[in-house]
């Protein structure tokens, strides 16, 4: 059956979306440097940008099921897309970290809408014989976004002002509101029955348990972690809320997230590499943009383009992992993303303060490929020893893992990079005294080479000069402690998967059902 223009023009409509949200994320990586000098913000208050998009991103997700039965998809996505375009309005004119933060949480509701609701409708559109075809609409738009977001925000930094990086959403969201206001039918049904109640309780709840271990996290070491009270009463609240979260969801008779389904142990233990695995490859996204600007003195075009290829393999290994996934045991797959997720940690813990745009290039595509091997694999894993009935609450339960991994690894990357960047500095500063030989004489070099040009504060610049070698130094150390740590979680998760067992549990004889391989 040939696909229809009809069809089409839905497809188009509703991809603007997906893709704009997918390369304002990736813009925002490669931004991050640039904004935390425009806002005069450390790396943990920066990060907010990010957590806040995707804290606000989780929830909406979570409750965009109960949107579309109450007000139907199509009236859904425009809420998103025009909450997303509102979004980027604030953000461009944010003037102070505070209100940027205020208008990502916008743009994060509007994204948390738009990319589920986006599969939902183009499911509804084509016939069952093409949701091939819709699937790889789906991935192609979510793909645009680490394919060409690094690139096209390293252009917009250094030619055009960061204002533009969230001005750039607004004619593509608009569009996308016309398109889809003009081609996608309206599917609301007026009292419709049966619709499911929204857990409300359950939001809050996990909304306020991330919202203040996040927060906490931000924090911590600004304010000397436990001796603030501020930040053992977000401990608190983060614990209690995380207790009530988990009572109240195996309690309730319609729960935002059916807990009882990580019963399944190949669930769970899937569940548990998916959440290690968005921990780490987020964090390090977060992470390199600052490493490759701040410290090798990249510009952002430069940082773009050589994040761009970890995107351009990954679109290429992700087809040839799901042919393989069919043929080849589930644990060598997954082990040999690992493997080579380990060997770009190796790789990046080695870097020095001389590494340039050539020695970023194989560490950043291992990882990619690495990724591959691993996300698709694990989540198809996951999925598969699960009965169908119970597939909607389990599919929901894998996406806000790895969401929750996501965030808390940008969170969690940027306090210990502040922490190690603090500890380094109070081993290096002990060691560094002018009654050392060999510094004393540098010193005198130095200051002779300066009273050359001007006399008068050759000794200002010679101490100005020696401070900047010595956080030079510092930051090297510390960069280089989170690479080590970077290596040892995918060494983790190696030991973690050859440990567990994901086969299903063996059916009972009264109700037999194919066993999922290993």
């Amino acid at each position: 059956m040939n696909t229809s223009k009809q069809e089409w023009l839905t497809a188009v409509s509703v991809c603007m979306g997906g893709i704009m949200s997918s390369i304002d994320t990736f813009i925002l990586y490669v931004a991050t440097p640039h904004l935390r000098g425009v806002f005069s913000a450390t790396v943990a208050e920066i990060s907010g940008v990010s957590t806040s998009y995707a804290i606000a991103s989780m929830l909406f997700m979570l409750l965009s099921a109960w949107f579309v039965q109450q007000y139907g998809a199509k009236r859904v996505y425009q809420w998103g897309l025009a909450l997303f375009v509102a979004g980027s309005l604030l953000c461009a004119a944010a003037s102070n970290l505070d209100l940027l933060i205020g208008a990502r949480v916008l743009q994060g509701m509007g994204a948390g809408l738009v990319i589920p609701v986006e599969g939902v409708i183009l499911r509804r559109t084509f016939p069952p014989e093409r949701h091939g075809l819709v699937m790889g609409l789906y991935g192609t738009s979510i793909m645009c976004g680490p394919a060409f977001g690094p690139m096209l925000g390293g252009f917009i930094l250094d030619e055009l002002g960061w204002p533009l990086i969230f001005l750039v959403n607004v004619p593509v969201g608009m569009v996308g509101l016309i398109m889809v206001r003009a081609f996608l039918a309206d599917d609301r049904q007026e009292g419709a029955p049966g619709a499911r109640r929204v857990d409300l309780a359950g939001i809050a709840l996990l909304g306020c348990g991330i919202v203040s271990l996040v927060w906490l996290l931000e924090r911590g070491n600004r304010t000397f972690w436990f001796e603030d009270d501020a930040n053992l009463l977000l401990l608190f609240v983060a614990a209690c809320a995380w207790a009530l979260f988990l009572a109240h969801e195996l309690m309730a008779t319609q729960p935002l997230l059916d807990l009882s389904v990580l019963a399944n142990r190949a669930f769970s233990a899937a569940n548990l590499l998916n959440f290690l695995a968005a921990f780490i490859v987020t964090g390090t996204l977060f992470v390199l943009p600052i490493y490759m600007q701040e410290f090798l003195r990249f510009s952002p075009t430069q940082a773009g383009t050589t994040m761009a290829p970890r995107a351009f393999v990954m679109m290429l290994v992700f087809p040839a992992v799901g042919w393989l996934y069919n043929r080849v045991p589930t644990r060598l797959l997954i082990t040999t993303g690992l493997l080579l997720g380990l060997s770009s940690g190796v790789m990046m813990s080695r870097f020095s303060a001389d590494a340039g745009w050539h020695d970023m290039i194989l560490p950043q595509i291992l990882q990619g490929v690495g990724a591959a091997f691993v996300l698709g694999p694990v989540a198809t894993a996951a999925l598969m020893s699960i009965p169908r009935e119970r597939m909607a609450g389990a599919a929901a339960i894998e996406s806000t893992t790895r969401l929750l991994g996501s965030t808390i690894g940008i969170a969690v990357f940027a306090s210990l990079l502040t922490h190690f960047e603090a500890s380094t500095w109070e081993i290096v500063r002990h060691n560094i005294s002018l009654s050392s030989p060999v510094l004393y004489k540098r010193f005198q070099g130095l200051q002779g080479f300066f009273a050359t040009f001007n006399g008068a504060s050759a000794l200002d610049k010679s101490f100005r000069l020696l401070n900047a070698r010595t956080m030079l130094q510092v930051s090297s150390l510390a960069y280089k402690n989170l690479f080590q740590l970077i290596a040892a979680g995918f060494l983790a998760m190696i030991a973690i998967s050859l440990l567990i067992d994901m086969r299903p549990a063996r059916p009972h004889p009264s109700n037999p059902s194919h066993a999922n391989k290993e």
